[in-house]
């Protein structure tokens, strides 16, 4: 069984990615389970609309709470049950985003609150390896405003990018043998070949 996480700051392609990887898993005779956080599970779907809500913008320790039981029952009802099947798990965001999202933009010191909340969450199931797609904010925000045709999304134009990026980098810092950051400003192909040199050898 493996686990596997891929992480970056909105406009990094990450999506992309998890997709070309998973398809390239299966064509390698793996059984894949692909999901997304928040979405996966049965609360990720309400937890997404409260958070993307354009009336209201929730305090990041409001976030890290509501993210955290969608994560709950996401470990609980995916990825366990996935792993023990025997299957990967390719991961659309997990646990590093929360740190990036809500710890490391916030004036509060949220990190206490972080830890304590993981441990409950997900205790020992953590990914075995963890993609960060790193790139310049320019860049990055070039490719959001090509998605949505020069308009930004609504639950985006008030992210601050910069300090998530750095918590993303803070992460892969801090846990080496789990993180690796790929250069997301290469083309789709060179990034998902960077990714399965990482990747190959748990085959």
């Amino acid at each position: 069984m493996r686990f596997i996480s891929i992480e970056g700051i909105d406009g990094s392609g990450k999506t992309e990615q998890v997709r070309l990887l998973v398809a390239r898993l299966r064509n390698a005779g793996q059984t894949v389970m692909q999901t997304k956080e928040p979405d996966g599970g049965h609360l990720g779907a309400e937890v997404r609309a409260m958070l993307t809500r354009p009336d209201r913008q929730l305090a990041p320790a409001e976030q890290l709470l509501l993210v955290s039981a969608a994560r709950f029952d996401h470990v609980r009802s995916v990825i366990r049950p996935a792993l023990a099947r025997g299957q990967w798990v390719i991961s659309d965001r997990f646990i590093d985003s929360t740190y990036a999202f809500q710890v490391a933009v916030s004036e509060a010191d949220l990190y206490q609150l972080f830890q304590s909340t993981c441990e409950i969450v997900v205790g020992a199931t953590l990914p075995d390896i963890t993609i960060i797609l790193d790139l310049p904010l320019k860049v990055a925000c070039g490719r959001r405003g090509l998605r949505y045709d020069g308009v930004l999304d609504p639950a985006e134009a008030t992210r601050d990018f910069a300090s998530i990026r750095e918590g993303l980098l803070t992460v892969a810092r801090e846990n080496p043998k789990r993180c690796h950051v790929i250069d997301a400003n290469q083309t789709l192909d060179a990034v998902a070949h960077d990714i399965w040199c990482i990747i190959e050898h748990l085959l």
